[in-house]
């Protein structure tokens, strides 16, 4: 009866190898922690950048439809409501958001020196009946978390600093 309580002995050797296994996949195990919060910073700033494109071109073409703003939205007031959009991201200095309107050919952006817009629907090139929007932002993504990186192999631990880039075409139809 004795048999059947007796602990299994282990030689001291038997501790020192579940340390050497701890020591193989803690460095493994440490930079996927660090991968999925570089990640997961990635995302939130590409979401982050979308929504405030999104957002810039309703209020562009909607700006003067409201009760409160009789007079459409400037581009200057449209790029000031997306860079307060983009507050939240944490390299905002490096985005860059342009705004642009073609009203039957007409076009300005803001700031100026930028490209057109295109609508990607009138293939044909004449001139519609609608003002076409869009605003386009780009930001630089910075890691949260920098490991070593190789970049002259190309290598890297964590992911690089990324250039993201979102735009949003809208058009208003005229009445």
């Amino acid at each position: 009866m004795n048999n059947i309580h007796k602990r299994r002995t282990c030689s001291p050797a038997c501790g020192g190898q579940a340390l050497v296994e701890f020591a193989l996949i803690l460095p493994l195990l440490f930079l996927l922690i660090i991968n999925v919060v570089n990640f997961g910073g990635a995302l939130y700033a590409w979401i982050t950048i979308a929504n405030a494109a999104r957002a810039g071109g309703q209020y562009l073409m909607m700006g003067g439809a409201s009760v409160h703003s009789p007079n459409p939205a400037s581009l200057s007031q449209v790029a000031a409501l997306v860079t307060a959009d983009l507050s939240s991201l944490s390299n905002r200095a490096s985005a860059a958001v342009q705004v642009c309107k073609n009203n039957n050919g007409s076009i300005t952006c803001s700031p100026s020196g930028g490209t057109p817009p295109n609508d990607p629907e009138n293939t044909a090139g004449s001139p519609g009946v609608f003002v076409l929007g869009t605003v386009d932002v780009t930001y630089t993504y910075q890691p949260f978390i920098s490991l070593w990186n190789f970049s002259k192999l190309g290598i890297h631990l964590t992911l690089p600093p990324t250039t993201l880039h979102r735009q949003s075409v809208m058009r208003l139809a005229h009445s």
